[in-house]
């Protein structure tokens, strides 16, 4: 079969309609309407077969092969490898239909298929009508295929933060209203707001017999909404640590067409942040933990941090003051490795809680509103992305050897690994 090679946007398995439209002259009528029909039939060896019908044209077959770098792309008439047909650009149009980009990632899984057999037994292919989808079987989520982007990895190695002394808060005598403190959480991926997550006070006022909050207040936005309350030089300094975590929380997100250049500002901008918040975090701590009224807050973005808390939103929740350290569990699995990521803490190995990604922090499967505050920004990057696929990364052997090899080596010289 020949193929026809359409370059991906660098790194990534995303064909433009831009980088089509370099590869081809052919384009869509610019006036009446072109009905094209498109239809995914199957899945097999790493070849996509789609079907395609033009207007009222006889049905033919398109076939796609996803490698690294390109597209390969055939057709039942015409296509070879310096020409592209009229049914393979209408395919790769159609596909493109809400957007001006397409992402092939999906149909990336070099060397997961049996040549003989054409099919996968690490692979789901769901078949609908017109569609199909692939995936990972459960039992081999977290496949690493090649050429995927891994975190790298710092040669620093990282002394672990001190433990820090919790602290002993009393509920107070005289009145009902308190000061709290919120874990303000965000997908700072997902909304035009979204922020890094941060520390907000708030208050509130007791119930009767002060063991809970009854009623939350008002979030505490500046200094003047505490003119009333007594507050101790610790909650000082922690409200002036809060107030500095909220001017730098909020997420630049990469406007509509935004130029490459300005993307790469927002992009190093962000990241400093995240690098001050850490440290921020890291200084809040021994001021956090042990309090009796602290809270945690999904907000759905930054707007929605202000005026009074919902109730039904702010849950209970716990800063755990001990310094946790990341280890590895590494397995023999026959045709594949398996690595884990666990949490060693009070000198026990933990199992994470994969549900929500809170930046900064680790929560334990067990104990998942117990705040876990990691040592590292190497630590928060490395948790983040295990925590896409549960916490254990797949390889087959076949693919071991170069990047994945050179990450798991250096994972070995910086963090704590068991060979099982």
């Amino acid at each position: 079969m020949n193929f026809f090679r359409l370059p991906f946007t660098p790194n990534t398995r995303i064909l433009t309609e831009n980088t089509l439209n370099q590869y081809s002259e052919i384009r869509k009528p610019k006036r009446g309407y072109f009905p094209i029909k498109i239809r995914k039939i199957s899945f097999s060896n790493e070849l996509l077969v789609i079907g395609v019908i033009l207007d009222k044209e006889p049905e033919e077959m398109v076939y796609i092969k996803v490698t690294a770098s390109e597209l390969l792309i055939s057709c039942s008439i015409d296509t070879h490898e310096n020409y592209l047909s009229r049914y393979a650009y209408f395919s790769l149009t159609q596909l493109m239909y809400y957007d001006t980009e397409y992402d092939f990632e999906d149909y990336y899984w070099p060397g997961f298929f049996d040549q003989e057999t054409g099919g996968s037994k690490y692979l789901m292919i769901h078949k609908s009508k017109d569609n199909l989808h692939v995936s990972s079987k459960v039992r081999y989520k977290g496949l690493y295929k090649p050429g995927k982007q891994l975190p790298i990895v710092s040669a620093n190695v990282f002394e672990p933060r001190k433990a820090v002394a919790s602290i002993q808060e009393q509920s107070p005598r005289e009145t009902h209203t308190i000061l709290g403190f919120c874990l303000a959480d965000n997908n700072n991926e997902r909304f035009r707001t979204n922020h890094y997550p941060f520390l907000i006070p708030y208050t509130g006022i007791l119930n009767k017999a002060k063991t809970e909050v009854r009623s939350f207040t008002a979030y505490v936005l500046n200094e003047m909404q505490l003119s009333e309350i007594d507050l101790t030089d610790e909650q000082q300094y922690l409200v002036e640590i809060c107030f500095d975590m909220r001017k730098i929380a909020l997420v630049a997100s990469p406007a509509y067409k935004e130029d490459t250049h300005r993307l790469a500002e927002k992009r190093k901008q962000n990241q400093n942040n995240f690098n001050q918040l850490f440290e921020l975090w890291q200084k809040a701590l021994p001021l956090l933990s042990g309090r009796l009224y602290t809270h945690y807050c999904y907000t759905f973005g930054m707007r929605n941090v202000k005026g009074k808390p919902r109730r039904s939103d702010m849950i209970s929740c716990s800063f755990n003051s001990e310094t946790p350290e990341i280890c590895f569990l590494w397995k023999d699995m026959g045709d594949y490795y398996k690595l884990e990521l666990r949490l060693m803490l009070g000198g026990k190995i933990h199992q994470l809680q994969y549900y929500f990604n809170t930046a900064f922090f680790a929560m334990l499967s067990y104990s998942p509103r117990k705040y876990v505050l990691l040592n590292s920004v190497m630590d928060s990057e490395l948790v983040s992305y295990f925590q896409q696929s549960q916490f254990q990364l797949l390889v087959l052997k076949k693919h071991y050897d170069g990047d994945f090899k050179d990450f798991v080596d250096r994972l070995r010289m910086g963090y704590g690994f068991i060979d099982k």
